[in-house]
């Protein structure tokens, strides 16, 4: 019994430990996201590129999300998140840039990350203190093959744009994301991740999908987006 006691608590120290460390570098990685978004709001890359804009984003996501997994056990992994999220920042710069000319858009803005906080702190904190297992494989898989289901609508859409179609996929996102959330942080209370570079990459990602996809249906409700 004292082994298994001595076992536990390094394992809840070593829990505490990752969700700390990537509580406080998902709370740095705000700094770039805003400069980026600042310089993309500015800069726009859609006005040189058009829709070619898409495929430089696509490759940035996936080329600078493999450089953060190859160097996630060293300072450099940081870094490259780092630059991630100022890259991923200019790619929203746009529709935040848009948001903030109407003439509610400062409102739409803060009720977007209002809601955005409050969807991450209520999922962190059920995954941290509910007795279920919500990082089984299965559920895993279920909503790792719904947002690349929704990722490949998502760019169909871009094209064909059928704004019924971008309002389902907005609602969608968030309720997908919302579940990764729960799934990743359970994942480390549980013991199955322990790198905290992953679990900032992957909760920031969805933290972004999160506030993208509100800030667009909260336009959209009122009545400032087709």
């Amino acid at each position: 019994m004292i082994y298994s006691a001595t076992a536990t608590s390094k394992t809840v120290t070593q829990t505490n430990r990752v969700l700390r460390n990537a509580y406080l570098l998902l709370g740095v990685t705000m700094l770039p996201t805003i400069g980026g978004a600042f310089v993309g709001a500015l800069y726009p890359l859609m006005q040189a590129l058009g829709w070619m804009s898409l495929i430089v984003f696509i490759g940035a996501m996936f080329g600078m999300q493999t450089m953060i997994i190859r160097n996630k056990d060293s300072v450099t992994g940081i870094y490259w998140l780092l630059a991630f999220t100022f890259v991923m920042g200019y790619f929203i710069g746009p529709l935040v840039g848009y948001a903030v000319g109407l003439s509610n858009g400062t409102q739409i803005i803060a009720t977007a990350i209002g809601g955005t906080a409050a969807i991450f702190f209520i999922m962190a904190g059920y995954a941290t203190v509910t007795k279920h297992n919500l990082s089984t494989p299965s559920i895993g898989k279920m909503l790792f093959i719904g947002m690349w289901m929704l990722f490949t609508v998502a760019i169909l859409n871009v094209f064909i744009d059928i704004p019924a179609l971008s309002l389902a996929i907005s609602s969608i996102v968030i309720v997908i994301a919302s579940g990764f959330i729960l799934y990743t942080v359970n994942n480390v209370v549980r013991g199955g991740e322990k790198n905290y570079i992953l679990v900032t990459m992957t909760l920031y990602i969805m933290l972004l999908n999160i506030f993208q996809s509100l800030l667009h249906l909260l336009m959209i409700f009122s009545g400032n987006r087709d």
